[in-house]
Formats: structure tokens, sequence, C-alpha cells
């Protein structure tokens, strides 16, 4: 599996690990659902330890080839006419697989496709929650500021590991915080109040994927409007 395809994985985990470790959320994760994962390893490893032995969960099995008979059950044949055109078969083919493909034998799923998750701004949601969490009497303003050294720190990491070859570079930081947006650098009221709203729905939108992961989908539904 190629490392942009891993993300979603990695930011699932994340959001998943955050709910075993609180005390109200982990009652609210469907156990048997994620007994294939660990759940009580997944608390004492990074993700990259424990998707090495668990990325089997993610990974199709077999490819795409012409059989005379079935080979493998986890798998749909398809008849196509030999005189379809290519274009035709790549117009077609998705309205029959609607609905039939994409299904992992077990109930968690991604659902949305990978190339359409957006991994940074989901990891910024999270970082927002947990600071939330964590300073609870602090105003929303202030854990724009911390959120906002959160994901300077990490892409200055990220920066780091680029240089050594050890990491590809990805963009950590979400839009609209803080040096990616000049509008909102400004002391002014409009700009304390637009803070204030963005922290606001952000936490908002983490506490909605939370709650979906809890039941084994991610990201889910996590519109704040």
């Amino acid at each position: 599996m190629k490392q942009g395809e891993v993300q979603p994985y990695r930011v699932w985990f994340d959001y998943l690990k955050t709910c075993l470790l609180d005390k109200n959320l982990n009652q609210k994760i469907d156990k048997n659902l994620y007994k294939s994962w660990d759940l009580k390893k997944i608390e004492n490893l990074t993700f990259n330890n424990w998707f090495k032995t668990h990325s089997h969960l993610f990974e199709s099995k077999g490819n795409i080839k012409i059989i005379n008979k079935i080979s493998n059950s986890q798998s749909i044949t398809l008849e196509i006419p030999l005189n379809f055109k290519i274009k035709e078969i790549q117009k077609e083919i998705p309205k029959v697989l609607k609905g039939k493909v994409n299904k992992p034998t077990s109930r968690f799923i991604l659902t949305h496709e990978r190339k359409h998750i957006k991994t940074p701004a989901l990891d910024s949601f999270l970082i927002t929650w947990k600071l939330k969490q964590k300073y609870k009497t602090y105003s929303n303003e202030e854990i724009w500021d911390l959120t906002d050294e959160e994901i300077e720190k990490r892409q200055q990491k990220v920066s780091r590991l680029v240089k050594e070859g050890k990491l590809r570079r990805r963009k950590l930081q979400g839009v609209g915080w803080g040096k990616s947006n000049s509008k909102l650098n400004t002391k002014s009221t409009t700009t304390i109040n637009n803070k204030s709203i963005i922290i606001s729905r952000n936490i908002n939108k983490a506490s909605k994927i939370l709650l979906n992961v809890c039941k084994g989908k991610f990201p889910g539904e996590y519109s704040d409007n």
C-alpha cells in the first residue's frame, strides 16, 4: 500500500486511540466490531508499529484478471462484451458495481474514497479537540493559538524527517490557521470572532468524527451545518 493510501488509516488510528483514552468515549466504542484491531495494543503503540501487523485489514485480496471460473470468494466476476470500447467499459462498470464493492469483510469502513479524505483538516480538528479537553477554561482564541503552535511543531518535525529521507512531505496545516491566512493575523474584533467560530466548528466536527469512529466509520458525516 502506497504512503498516500495509508494516511487515512493513520488519522483513523489517531481518532480511535483518542476514544480509547477518553473515559466517556471509551464506553461508546463497539469493542466487538474492533476486535481484529487489538484495541489493548493500540493504547501503547504508534501507528507505524501497529500497522506493521495490521495492514492486512485494509488491503484488497487478489487482483483484477480474466478468469474462466470463480477462484476468489472475495471478488465479483464481470462479463464484458468483447466489442465494448474502453470508454464504454469505464462508464458502465461503476454503475454495475455501485453498492457492491468497497465492503470489507468486517463492519468498519472508510465512508469516503481515500483520495477524498482531507487528512490535514481531520488532523487539525483532532488537535483542537484534544487541546480543548486539556484546557477547558481557555477561550477559543487561546485554543486557536495553541493549535497553531502544535501544527507548526508538527510541520517542523515533518520537514526534518523529509530532509532525512524518512518521510514524504505532506501539508499538515489546515486552511484558516494563522500564517496561512493573513486576514486573520490582525487583532481586530472581527478576527477574534472568526477564530472563535472556526475553533468552535472544528471542535464540533471532531466530536462527530470521534462518535463515528466508535461505531466503526471514518470519517463519516461530520458537517456542522
